[in-house]
């Protein structure tokens, strides 16, 4: 399910959706209304510091444990950006957990709800500080590895933290079910939400290094350098980008078989990977035609 909220596309997982779902099957509204208002908290802390700090969102997506923000080319922010838009939403927890004791303690909402405030923001906030991707604990240990390690490297770190978080997630809805008593599925949905995470954690690192490159590359005016490469008609066009730079235009020389067969540059395609957003072959990339603008 998709929305559209202004240039930020909002986009709810299944898993967000199955949860209170579930949880009013079982008869808990204090619990799905709790998880809603924690859900809205959490995710305007998050909008709120990217507005402020002047970085776009390019899409949101509610999860079961919070949600991930999609930057407008995160690569060409700062790492302390990064990290604030990132830590801004445990604060909108820990925010939203006090006002809900606070409400209370004067006693303008019901205990049981107030319980269920308390307990869900306080799992928002605590769970979404793991550091592994793309919990926002995740995203803040990024922002501070990126300088030493570099960008890959920094990413694979919070995804192999992200699938040991899954593992010990599983082992504690486990524990308690086989000594007999009531399985519980939140573990559950965090550790199959956190595993199929890593696909799209390296996918949205691939395409905002090329959204980077191509925001880099300069205006052809002038002559400039030019490196050729030869590649097969086969080959995939994000690996082929992997030798562009954004300091001199990159041709490929494009072969079938032993045959040249075309040429074409590192402009045609980005803008082909980038506007497809799939894992299209240079062939296929040399036969794409952008969309006409409105």
């Amino acid at each position: 399910m998709a929305l559209a909220v202004g240039r930020t596309r909002v986009k709810a997982h299944p898993l967000a959706l199955m949860m209170p779902a579930a949880a009013l099957f079982l008869g808990a509204r204090e619990e799905v209304a709790a998880l809603l208002v924690g859900l809205a908290a959490h995710e305007a802390a998050h909008l709120l510091a990217a507005k402020a700090l002047g970085v776009g969102v390019s899409q949101l997506k509610l999860m079961p444990f919070g949600g991930a923000i999609a930057l407008e080319n995160p690569y060409a922010l700062a790492p302390a950006k990064l990290l604030a838009v990132a830590a801004a939403g445990p604060v909108g927890s820990l925010i939203a957990l006090t006002t809900s004791a606070a409400l209370a303690h004067w006693r303008l909402i019901s205990p049981a709800l107030a319980l269920a405030l308390v307990r869900t923001n306080l799992m928002l906030g605590l769970f979404n500080l793991l550091p592994a991707l793309p919990l926002d604990g995740g995203r803040m240990l990024y922002a501070l590895l990126e300088g030493r390690l570099g960008r890959a490297r920094a990413a694979e770190v919070g995804i192999w933290l992200g699938r040991l978080t899954a593992l010990l997630l599983v082992a504690l809805a486990a524990i308690p079910a086989l000594s007999g008593r009531r399985l519980n599925l939140s573990p559950v949905f965090a550790a199959v939400f956190l595993l199929a995470s890593a696909g799209d954690e390296r996918r949205a690192l691939s395409g905002a290094r090329l959204k980077a490159l191509l925001s880099e590359l300069k205006p052809l005016t002038a002559p400039v350098p030019a490196r050729v490469w030869a590649v097969g008609g086969d080959c995939p066009a994000r690996a082929a980008l992997r030798a562009a730079r954004a300091d001199a235009l990159t041709l490929y020389a494009v072969y079938s078989g032993s045959r040249l067969v075309s040429f074409t540059d590192d402009r045609r395609l980005l803008r082909a990977v980038l506007e497809r957003n799939a894992d299209l072959t240079i062939e296929d990339a040399i036969t794409f035609r952008p969309h006409p603008p409105g």
